[in-house]
């Protein structure tokens, strides 16, 4: 089991990690023969790249903790690569409400189910959403719920605790109490939601050692280019009911998609050429080189369902931007507004 400064380190190694998010929530979940291809190269890639690979899951992704379980039939299928794999969970939320239930039995029951569901220890686990109705008075995080995941930590079922969805001040807050635990921050980071860059959340992290991790990093799939309208969208998929995908909201949004293919990606010689998904990751990775983040790490998690997808998300070569680039499309966003917010319904 390694500890938190193991997982940091590793973590540190990491350009790229899997969100497996969109593999079972969702109304028909990937055939499982399909995600074990996907799972099994990502962990290949990231052993050629000489580093784990870093698998984000949840216990309510999907019913019946379907997400853990595919983990867990996936190792008992492959045992020889859970060495090479870092799994972060999320947990701790109703599953039918989606309320975040954030007191101490229920953190540590969340914990134990996630554990069993998977077949083994967790390497990080975080609370899905900080449960502030539980906060005592002058509380701003509610301490109970990381005083629970510390006694899971002293009972070997996880060996660190990552945040979620969380503010500057929560983080620094928490890593006052608890820093010894803390490995990693994952919250949204995209073109579209660049909203951790201005709020002081990347900056704490970086500040603090933490590593942030950057989940809907392709903005919730219109940056790959493959959404032009809600036809391109499946029924029953939740973004239909997002107001970014919709009339005049869409039409705004794609404005930068097409920045991107006109200015960016056109522009590109031939033996340099990168999808649009490539480029986005790019973007977030180039972060971790930036001048505003000396000692920040950016890690995108895409999600990937098929391994042609896994190999276009995992190109270390391509998924990079030059400075220029970088500078390029950071101008554009000056100029540029995304219509409807990261969770707005239409």
């Amino acid at each position: 089991m390694p500890s938190v400064a193991e997982i940091k380190k590793e973590l540190g190694n990491l350009q790229t990690g899997y969100g497996m998010m969109s593999l079972t929530w969702k109304a028909q979940p990937t055939p499982k023969e399909v995600a074990f291809e996907s799972i099994h190269k990502v962990i290949t890639l990231a052993q050629q790249d000489g580093h784990k690979a870093f698998l984000n899951v949840g216990e309510f992704y999907g019913p019946d903790r379907i997400n853990l379980v595919y983990v867990r039939e996936f190792f008992e299928k492959y045992p020889e690569l859970r060495q090479h794999a870092l799994i972060s969970c999320k947990g701790a939320i109703n599953a039918t409400t989606m309320s975040p239930e954030g007191g101490y039995d229920k953190v540590v029951e969340s914990v134990r189910n996630s554990v069993e569901a998977i077949g083994g220890h967790i390497e990080m686990f975080e609370v899905a959403r900080l449960d502030k109705s539980i906060c005592k008075d002058g509380e701003v995080y509610p301490y109970e719920s990381f005083k629970a995941l510390a006694a899971m930590i002293d009972e070997g079922l996880i060996d660190g605790i990552s945040l979620s969805e969380v503010t500057e001040e929560e983080i620094r807050a928490i890593a006052k109490d608890w820093g010894q635990y803390l490995t990693c921050v994952e919250v949204e980071l995209s073109m579209f939601s660049p909203q951790i860059l201005e709020n002081g959340v990347a900056k704490a992290n970086a500040e603090l050692g933490l590593v942030t991790i950057c989940y809907s990093p392709l903005g919730r799939g219109l940056l790959t280019g493959q959404v032009r309208s809600l036809a391109d969208i499946p029924e029953g998929d939740f973004r239909n009911s997002l107001e970014r995908f919709h009339g005049d909201s869409l039409r705004q949004n794609l404005k930068l998609v097409t920045f991107l293919d006109e200015e960016i990606a056109a522009k590109r010689s031939e033996a340099e050429k990168a999808s649009l998904a490539q480029i986005a990751l790019g973007w977030i990775k180039h972060w971790s080189y930036s001048a505003e983040y000396p000692k920040g790490k950016f890690i995108p998690i895409p999600s990937g369902s098929t391994v042609a997808r896994v190999n276009e998300n995992f190109d270390e070569s391509k998924t990079k931007i030059t400075d220029d680039e970088f500078e390029k499309i950071n101008n554009f966003l000056k100029t540029f507004t995304t219509a409807g917010d990261r969770y707005e319904m239409h």
